[in-house]
């Protein structure tokens, strides 16, 4: 059974839920001490933080003024660089025994301001990013992962009508090497 981190997930209540019988799917920051917890209590995971995750984020506010509460925008190459390992490294947890707690990863795509207009253009190609990191695990950066999004997008919008979010400028696209940025 899968259920979000909330206040049935905070240490004071976590011993009420069995880890054999619950996996948590976890929507706080990455930086929350909820994460470190519950992989050391022996629960899996399902990684979907908000500082990282949220597909909605970064669009202005559909109550009150102003941007919504979890902008800025989360970019494809922020969310490539989603790395569970690191996050539960930054708070002290080395252990690859419970990195193997995380048992994968979702982008979260609320839906007080999508639909069918602009749905598909918030969810891809940011959430191939995200497949591809917790798919491979790579080494390596966003930047080398570029050349293979920019392909596999386009493969998507013709071959199965999916059509996302422009990563690069079609010409780009057409003269590979030619207009690459260097890296940064």
């Amino acid at each position: 059974m899968i259920l979000w981190t909330s206040h049935m997930t905070e240490p004071e209540f976590l011993h009420y839920l069995d880890p054999s019988i619950y996996t948590v799917q976890y929507w706080e920051s990455s930086t929350n001490k909820q994460l470190p917890n519950l992989v050391k209590k022996g629960f899996q995971v399902i990684m979907s933080n908000y500082d990282d995750l949220y597909l909605d984020c970064g669009f202005g506010a559909w109550v009150g003024e102003g941007n919504n509460w979890c902008s800025p925008y989360k970019g494809w190459q922020k969310i490539y660089m989603n790395d569970p390992k690191k996050y539960l490294a930054a708070q002290g947890v080395t252990d690859p025994a419970l990195w193997s707690k995380i048992v994968g990863g979702e982008t979260a795509m609320w839906t007080e301001q999508a639909g069918d207009q602009n749905a598909m253009t918030k969810i891809f190609p940011r959430s191939y990013a995200l497949a591809e990191r917790y798919w491979s695990d790579p080494a390596t950066g966003w930047f080398e992962a570029e050349p293979r999004l920019v392909y596999f997008n386009s493969v998507m919008e013709k071959q199965r009508g999916i059509f996302g979010n422009t990563l690069k400028p079609e010409w780009c696209v057409q003269s590979q090497g030619i207009c690459k940025l260097n890296k940064f």
